[in-house]
């Protein structure tokens, strides 16, 4: 076993996390070992394999397997997870995925871009008042709980409380898998606390179904009463919307400002421009890419070119290595204007490509548009933050940082 191959499988077994080095180990892994199996378990990194499998009918998400404790004390949350979309067979997932798809249109969105706007700068508010702010808990994580609740329609009133639940969710997921867990996470939801979730969001559907509005909750209540969706269906997806942003969006939010860090050039041509931020965004995720892994099951025993994968066999995909594969993208590790925005595999590929992209783009551009002239620094050196001890999100866990004086006076907006 090689050196690169020890280190992957020390990484699984949780014993040595990559941290801040994580670019240089996968640009290290796609090249030495693009292919890697253990017992049962493919790790595969190449640009080329890694979209391939994406979009072959073989390779379908892998369900979630809960300890039997969650099993026992929330039941009800294993069955919403285990019938979402995102492990649905390949035709229940297009046809829940095709009820979504037109209200992430460009249109859409783009009517929401004033108010994620108006989100940024009431976030901002207070830490550009004092010049300093922990990044992570204060703007990486609500932003995109906020802005997910501007598109579904959730009331501002209820927006904490539904973060809240939120996050107890992601939480239960984490701990809840016999694959992962999540040292940094919450408290996991309780089963009264996500049946208190269940209620609350069917009651926004039957409102929406009442009266009508350009939201999402309105367009899958309109759904539900076209008979698209079931009643569970329509609340499941809901649910699964509330917690779908939050750990990606935060990690590439975060992941962006350390590569800001670590590129001076790029943070003054950001000051400069700050029309270059959706450029700076996706170029700053093919780097530090914010979810390393996904994972999928193989349906039957099938081949794809001299590789021959037997059913039941776990398929780890590399996305943070894939977008660092020298095939693909030319002096990988380099941050470089030119490259094309779309290609990398920062949201996955294929049919579980993140419908939320766009929006997570959007507020990116938004969140670096409020401060391109006077970005924030991390106060603290990058090599001695916190990093995530999660197998999937190698992003920091904190990131404390200061804002320029001019910044902290003048405000954001």
């Amino acid at each position: 076993m090689s050196e690169i191959v020890q280190r992957l499988w020390r990484h699984f077994a949780r014993l040595e996390p990559f941290g801040m080095q994580a670019p240089d180990f996968f640009a290290e892994l796609v090249e030495q070992a693009p292919v890697v199996r253990f017992d049962g378990m493919w790790v595969i990194s190449g640009y080329e394999l890694v979209t391939g499998l994406c979009t072959h009918p073989g390779f379908p998400m892998a369900a979630p397997v809960f300890t039997d404790v969650v099993h026992r004390d929330n039941p009800q949350f294993v069955r919403f997870f285990g019938s979402t979309m995102s492990v649905r067979a390949a035709e229940e997932h297009t046809r829940l995925r095709g009820v979504l798809t037109g209200a992430f249109s460009g249109r859409r969105l783009a009517g929401l871009r004033d108010r994620i706007d108006d989100v940024v700068a009431d976030l901002l508010a207070e830490p550009l008042r004092r010049g300093e702010a922990e990044f992570v808990s204060e703007l990486a994580t609500p932003l995109p709980a906020a802005v997910t609740a501007v598109l579904l329609g959730v009331p501002p009133a209820d927006r904490d409380f539904v973060t809240a639940r939120a996050t107890g969710m992601m939480s239960q997921l984490a701990a809840g898998f016999l694959t992962e867990s999540h040292p940094e996470a919450g408290t996991p939801i309780t089963a009264a606390e996500f049946a208190e979730l269940r209620d609350y969001v069917a009651g926004l559907l039957a409102r929406r179904r009442a009266e009508p509005a350009e939201d999402l909750i309105g367009h899958l209540a309109q759904a539900q009463a076209a008979g698209k969706l079931t009643a569970d269906e329509a609340v499941d997806m809901v649910l699964l919307l509330f917690m779908t942003g939050l750990d990606t969006v935060t990690a590439a939010l975060a992941n962006t400002l350390v590569v800001l860090s670590e590129q001076p050039d790029v943070a003054a041509a950001l000051a400069a421009d700050p029309g270059c931020g959706d450029r700076v965004f996706a170029e700053a995720i093919r780097l530090r890419t914010p979810v390393a892994f996904g994972s999928r099951q193989v349906a039957h025993d099938l081949s794809v070119g001299k590789l021959d994968f037997k059913a039941g066999d776990t398929v780890i995909l590399a996305f943070a290595a894939a977008n660092l594969d020298p095939r693909k993208f030319d002096a990988p590790l380099e941050f470089r204007w030119d490259r094309p925005m779309t290609g990398n595999v920062a949201f996955g590929h294929g049919s579980y490509y993140c419908l939320g992209s766009a929006l997570a783009a959007m507020t990116a551009q938004s969140l670096l548009t409020a401060v391109h002239d006077r970005l924030p620094t991390p106060s603290r050196p990058l090599a001695e933050l916190p990093w995530r001890a999660s197998l999937a999100f190698p992003t920091p866990r904190v990131l404390p940082v200061t804002f320029a004086p001019a910044l902290a006076e003048s405000g954001a907006r």
